[in-house]
């Protein structure tokens, strides 16, 4: 093997571990390549770096998830996303148990899809969010002020909107249930942080609402 190619795989290595040199938010991914780096720099032939690597490139992945996933973790910390929050905490609790870069892999993937549930659990209860404009419907419907002949007319209007809410929170509900055995909508999460930061509405006005809304779909 030439040495013109043992010096490209000696730049090639120390680049990588450079890159990362001084970052904050990847000190154990820095410490990780340059292990790696040393062990290339060390080399007096290309062939020594097979016995020389060990396990530093699955050293590597391991250290970039660490890394990668406490900055995830801080971010959801910061902006209150609880649930978003429970993938890195569970990776970072398990990946020192990763032997290998396919236990790592796996375990990574198992837990973003039951974060990926846990996640669509929680959001379907934004289901009053996108129902508030058809609760109030309902509401006008009910206790408009109109001639007798149409009080019938508009108290049938309001129970059709209410049917469709109810009818919806089932279909949701039952949708979520192949996910989640027994599944039911928890409209009062609404009021933790990740989901009131979308309601334009002062406390009160969200709690009326809220009751108005229970009642519909029988919570």
């Amino acid at each position: 093997m030439s040495d013109s190619l043992l010096e490209e795989y000696k730049a090639y290595y120390k680049t990588r571990a450079d890159k990362y040199a001084g970052n904050p938010n990847f000190p154990n991914y820095y410490d990780a390549e340059l292990r790696l780096s040393d062990a290339m720099q060390g080399c007096a032939v290309l062939e020594e770096f097979k016995d020389r690597i060990g396990d530093l490139n699955e050293r590597c992945a391991n250290a970039l998830t660490k890394d990668q996933n406490i900055l995830e973790l801080k971010h959801f910390e910061k902006h209150k996303e609880d649930v978003r929050a429970l993938l890195p905490k569970r990776i970072l609790e398990k990946l020192p148990s990763c032997a290998n870069v396919n236990d790592l892999i796996t375990m990574v993937t198992e837990e973003s899809n039951k974060n990926m549930i846990e996640i669509s659990l929680d959001e379907a209860n934004r289901f009053f969010v996108s129902d508030w404009e058809y609760v109030d419907t309902a509401e006008v419907y009910a206790n408009a002020v109109v001639p007798d002949k149409y009080k019938k007319q508009m108290q049938d209007w309001a129970n059709t909107v209410r049917k469709s809410i109810a009818d919806g929170a089932k279909s949701t509900e039952a949708d979520l249930q192949h996910w989640k055995e027994g599944f039911r909508l928890n409209p009062d999460v609404i009021f933790e942080y990740r989901h009131r930061r979308l309601l334009p509405y002062a406390d009160e006005h969200v709690r009326e609402q809220m009751e108005r809304f229970k009642k519909i779909i029988n919570l």
